[in-house]
């Protein structure tokens, strides 16, 4: 999830294999490429070739990147990054989406999930400058006490955005989920294709089942071995079947020796020490499962088991307790776990 996402050079490779083909079941066509500084991959069940298809679908994820990646100076959230503070930014009904959500959601979660932390992001080496040595403590306080939810404020009719103090914005924790939501939308309202399975960075959304009556699946690494499936989930499992990962083993700094985890304190202005823990979410949507699973990752254990139980939220937890590794599952998850 919350990766070092959208580098400013984009590689469109893509290769088509197709796994089957008979009477009874539609060609699969896999189109692979790189995008927001990862792969992504677009599974496609369809009887017609679909490489038109999938060059509409990668502009799709072109747009996102060229309006969401910090990693761009030309990009729209740079723009408003770059703005003075009290000076409204004209921004993009997307855009004015995913501030909308990710604003309700800093709320709900009392600030624990913030995307104002985008300076501190940078200021620990998680962004687009590197970093090679600890921060200050002053330049850690003061950053810590611009974020907040109201530190950016928006005007939706109008598509504005104005920062109402000195911060950042960063959507690495939600736009890969939103960018599959948009090529969700674009496969099965505008292509009218049945069957399709779309990742980006380890994070899903598929149909329920394949053409053939089969679910998708979808594996869990291990944190402590990740070359191991520890969990795997099943599409026909689900009325919705969007996922994602935040884990603290993704994305790791060392700085004077000492490692630190991309998630972070956004009270504190700290990144968490490196632990080998991960929390998936299932939700109706890849925009809303990439935000919670890292509101969830952010939080304590219990405490995200706790958020998780009372606002209804699909969780996996995978922690190790006395050395040994554990699956945790919220009670919404427990009802429907396989």
């Amino acid at each position: 999830m919350n990766q070092r996402i959208f580098l400013s050079s984009i590689a469109l490779i893509f290769v088509i294999f197709l796994i089957f083909k008979n009477n009874d079941v539609a060609e699969t066509q896999i189109f692979k490429g790189s995008i927001m500084g990862t792969g992504y991959s677009i599974s496609l069940q369809s009887e017609v070739s679909s490489q038109n298809t999938h060059f509409k679908a990668f502009n799709i994820l072109q747009n996102v990147n060229q309006e969401m990646s910090t990693y761009l100076d030309d990009s729209l959230i740079s723009k408003v990054n770059k703005a003075e503070v009290g000076i409204w930014v004209t921004v993009s009904q997307d855009f004015i989406e995913v501030l909308d959500y990710a604003l309700a959601l800093c709320e709900e979660t009392q600030g624990i999930y913030d995307v104002s932390i985008g300076k501190l992001v940078n200021l620990w080496g998680f962004g687009p400058d590197e970093v090679y040595k600890e921060p200050s403590e002053e330049e850690v306080s003061y950053l810590s006490s611009q974020v907040g939810c109201g530190s950016v404020i928006l005007d939706s009719s109008n598509l504005l955005v104005k920062k109402v103090k000195d911060i950042e914005l960063d959507f690495s924790s939600i736009a890969k989920g939103f960018a599959i939501d948009k090529v969700y939308k674009f496969l099965e309202e505008q292509q009218n294709i049945k069957s399709f399975f779309i990742e980006i960075g380890g994070e899903i959304r598929s149909t329920s089942l394949k053409s053939n009556d089969q679910p998708w699946k979808a594996g869990i690494v291990n944190p402590s071995d990740q070359d191991k499936i520890i969990y795997t989930f099943m599409s026909s499992s689900f009325d919705s079947f969007a996922l994602a990962t935040s884990g603290d083993y993704r994305n790791i700094r060392i700085l004077d020796e000492k490692e630190f985890s991309h998630t972070m304190n956004t009270f504190s202005g700290l990144p968490s020490s490196f632990a080998k823990k991960s929390v998936t979410v299932i939700s109706e949507n890849a925009m809303k499962a990439d935000a919670l699973a890292t509101a969830l990752n952010a939080m304590k254990l219990e405490q995200a088991i706790n958020y998780s139980n009372k606002e209804g939220i699909k969780a996996l937890f995978i922690t190790e307790i006395e050395g040994q590794t554990k699956l945790l599952f919220s009670d919404d998850l427990e009802h429907v776990k396989i």
